[in-house]
């Protein structure tokens, strides 16, 4: 349950996916590059055609963290060669052949954020979201054009994936940090 739950986190943060997007990945939509996974994403809320997206997931540079090592490690390990990528697992450790719901999915990531001491306020409550906004947040942080992260998570709107960051801003780029107090 662990790897799952580690695979899950990090290719949610990494491939900046919405929760549907994330219970619906198949082992039909993965394909392993030397140094990457490229993940298909069949449809979502921006592609309602589902003409499909392709986007690249890159081995981190940690092993911990990389969530290309980390689904294959999960996949492996559940012995899971097609269908569904997240299951639910029984409490006697039974991994399930349907895909986990968006509801479990909410569940793993508030019960991981709990057990990493994160706590979540009125404004700032935890989600599977957050770790989409927290990648692109992330991203934005570390000078990612705005154009690449867009690409990436699939916005079609500047000012909704810019919305994202606005609240880092706050402390990130507050000018009051500029002027030597």
């Amino acid at each position: 349950v662990g790897l799952r739950d580690r695979a899950l986190l990090l290719l949610t943060f990494a491939g900046a996916l919405r929760r549907s997007e994330l219970c619906a990945v198949e082992v039909e939509h993965l394909h392993w590059k030397p140094r990457s996974l490229e993940l298909l994403i069949p449809r979502s809320k921006t592609d309602p055609e589902a003409e499909g997206d392709r986007i690249g997931i890159p081995r981190g540079r940690v092993q911990a963290t990389c969530p290309v090592r980390t689904l294959q490690a999960w996949l492996r390990a559940a012995g899971i060669e097609h269908g569904p990528v997240f299951r639910g697992v029984t409490r006697h450790n039974s991994i399930r052949t349907s895909a986990l719901s968006g509801e479990g999915m909410r569940l793993i990531v508030v019960k991981r954020a709990g057990l990493a001491g994160i706590k979540a306020t009125r404004l700032e409550p935890i989600s599977p979201h957050g770790l989409r906004a927290g990648f692109v947040t992330s991203a934005y942080r570390n000078g990612v054009p705005d154009e690449e992260i867009m690409g990436h998570s699939r916005h079609r709107s500047l000012t909704v994936m810019r919305s994202y960051v606005r609240r880092s801003k706050l402390s990130h780029a507050s000018p009051a940090g500029k002027v030597g107090l």
